[in-house]
């Protein structure tokens, strides 16, 4: 059934995605620059966003197999990493089948793929941990990963890390990062990949054969590069409707548990979404939305299907008027603020009941 009342939606403007995707690459021209598309493509929908860059990408990133065999069902035969790498046995085997990068950060798997039966011929990313604390080979377990490896594979190995505070331009630790993966790396001789969104945008030491391009590749970082001003369009805005209005004396509440009271005679708006759409639970009381092209701020708390927003000071506001929660006009970085929350979380969390369009 094609036919959707509620107009709770994430409008998906492909054409961004591809346009965001080259004015960074620019940044890195000499690099291969990845897509990464874990997490249903922050929220954007991962096949069709594939299938939008699979022209202009190398390749693509995903979290774990699942979310890559999906992306190979659907036609997508690009190269596509396994950012956890393989988390069994059996994922190192269905790698090969499917034509997968593995990317691998401790003993267990290598001991995997050594027990293959068809060896690995594949590009093989091993990740060193230069300072997140979360996966990778510390540094000096480096020459018994690569020993453990067949000298075809070690022809095709591709050094990578992670940064930890690559955002933070006057962090010491990130040059700490680069310059130790770059020892490595002149050791080797091999390929290596360290930057992400912020790396390319601020670090261009960090440019390495292949650079992993994820947040920025969805909206805008308010990023100023040494030479410029990155023009950046926001690929995802999440919209609704006013289904409700009413008029508030001085000390009526709002919402579950009471927690906000008019404090002058009220106007109150009340929208299609809520925390069951992925809309945060956790939303203060202020935080903007936009409706016919001016600010409202929302009062009450969220319940899993509506938010309420005062409407008092807009002129001209009607049932099934259209409301932007983040997007063209509202960036999710604002939005984030105000929930103590960052645009990853805002954007992975959007639910599968909000209808995602795309033009």
């Amino acid at each position: 059934m094609s036919y959707h009342s509620r107009k709770t939606q994430a409008i998906i403007n492909l054409k961004a995605l591809k346009h965001n995707y080259q004015q960074i690459t620019t940044l890195a021209p000499n690099s291969q620059n990845i897509a990464v598309i874990k997490a249903n493509a922050y929220g954007h929908g991962a096949i069709e966003v594939a299938k939008s860059l699979r022209d202009v990408v190398p390749a693509f990133a995903v979290g774990f197999f699942d979310e890559a065999i999906a992306l190979r069902q659907a036609g997508i035969d690009l190269p596509i990493i396994l950012l956890e790498g393989p988390l069994c046995e059996h994922d190192c085997a269905l790698a090969i089948k499917e034509n997968l990068w593995l990317m691998l950060h401790n003993f267990e798997q290598l001991n995997w793929l050594a027990t293959l039966s068809q060896p690995y011929t594949g590009k093989l990313w091993l990740k060193i941990d230069t300072g997140m604390s979360r996966l990778g080979f510390m540094p000096e377990e480096i020459d018994n990963a690569v020993a453990s490896l067949t000298s075809q594979q070690q022809k095709n190995i591709v050094l990578c890390s992670h940064f930890s505070s690559a955002e933070e331009l006057d962090n010491p630790k990130t040059l700490k990062q680069i310059e130790l993966l770059a020892h490595l790396v002149a050791n080797y001789q091999c390929q290596f990949s360290l930057a992400n969104s912020a790396g390319i945008i601020h670090w261009p030491q960090s440019h390495g054969d292949y650079n992993r391009l994820g947040i920025a590749l969805y909206t805008p970082l308010n990023e100023k590069t040494s030479t410029s001003t990155l023009n950046l369009i926001p690929a995802m805005t999440l919209q609704s409707t006013i289904i409700g209005l009413r008029d508030l004396a001085i000390g009526d509440s709002v919402g579950y548990g009471e927690i906000w009271q008019a404090q002058r005679p009220s106007r109150i708006a009340t929208i299609a979404i809520g925390y069951g759409d992925g809309y945060p639970r956790n939303a203060k009381a202020g935080t903007p939305v936009w409706i016919n092209g001016e600010f409202a701020p929302m009062v009450g708390r969220v319940s899993m299907d509506m938010i309420t927003i005062d409407v008092t000071e807009l002129a001209n506001v009607n049932l099934g008027d259209c409301v932007e929660l983040w997007g063209e006009n509202l960036a999710v970085e604002t939005v984030a603020k105000y929930l103590d929350t960052i645009n990853y979380e805002l954007l992975t969390r959007i639910s599968d009941r909000v209808l995602r369009i795309y033009k």
